[in-house]
């Protein structure tokens, strides 16, 4: 039986490792359908689709019926005397998740050329200070080829945050023309993508002991059994709130049902009767 178990284990850590290594989206913009629902991420963790794009500084309402560069894009005008104040801004949950990246396209409007020159900037939280992305010095242009990030690291330090923002800042009053900005210039932003790795959680060392854990990604009933008594099981949503807890009795076999929680990824922590404890990341689709 430990023998089994062991090499089951082996096996899901090793699959765990390689898992680790790829990015996971966790919002996105891309603007699908050209209504004002497009404010809202079309993709990501749970804890981000409810979080929108918006600008800030004074420039017109956001039009999201505008051609984009696959669909539709957001776009904006009244970026005149804009520089250093006017920007898009996206707000993002980086829980659990580190090496991040950023991605996204702007163009200027041809016949009403908007800003040309701008750079990203984060801030921790509502109360953060704005600070430099390193390497985001964008110069747009009427194509969407001239002014794109992709998949630029995003500072350390905006690791496994509750809130990130992150703003598209205008820093000059010139015009992709080599005028100056006037109120009827377009700027258009499309194809946001932020992503990240989700942080690994150690797994204490249960001499002789194994887990397995299935099915993994899971959509109702998540089965959980080890070759050692267990005492609790305990599940933290994306957000690090525990939305679930149960009590194992010192059982080898458990399961508890999911089919209640929103999808995404959850950490389950298994805590042994010895007083050791592993944690694995569980996927609810």
């Amino acid at each position: 039986m430990s023998t089994f178990f062991t090499r089951i284990f082996l096996v899901a850590a090793l699959l765990g490792c390689l898992n680790s290594n790829a990015q996971t989206l966790l919002a996105k913009w891309t603007f699908p359908t050209g209504t004002p629902a497009d404010s809202l991420a079309d993709g990501g963790i749970p804890s981000n689709l409810t979080k929108a794009i918006h600008t800030d500084g004074g420039t017109s309402a956001i039009d999201f019926s505008k051609n984009g560069l696959t669909t539709k894009a957001a776009q904006a005008t009244g970026w005149d005397n804009g520089a250093l104040t006017k920007c898009w801004i996206i707000e993002v949950s980086t829980v659990n998740y580190n090496t991040l990246k950023i991605s996204s396209k702007q163009q200027s409007g041809g016949n009403s050329p908007g800003p040309r020159d701008y750079t990203l900037q984060y801030r921790l939280g509502a109360s953060g200070v704005w600070a430099d992305v390193p390497n985001t010095t964008l110069v747009t242009a009427n194509n969407w080829t001239s002014a794109v990030l992709d998949s630029v690291p995003l500072p350390d330090t905006c690791t496994n945050r509750p809130s990130v923002f992150l703003r598209w800042l205008m820093t000059t009053n010139t015009s992709s023309a080599g005028a100056t900005v006037v109120s009827s210039g377009i700027d258009k932003i499309d194809d946001i993508y932020v992503t990240g790795k989700a942080v690994q959680t150690s797994v204490e060392s249960i001499p002789q002991a194994a887990m397995m854990v299935f099915p993994n990604p899971v959509a109702d009933i998540l089965t959980i059994i080890a070759d050692r008594q267990m005492t609790e099981v305990a599940l933290t949503n994306p957000s690090g709130i525990v939305v679930l807890k149960q009590i194992a009795s010192g059982s080898h076999r458990l399961s508890i049902d999911m089919g209640n929680l929103p999808a995404g990824i959850y950490l389950l922590k298994t805590t042994m009767n010895s007083g050791s404890a592993a944690t694995l990341k569980i996927i609810h689709k």
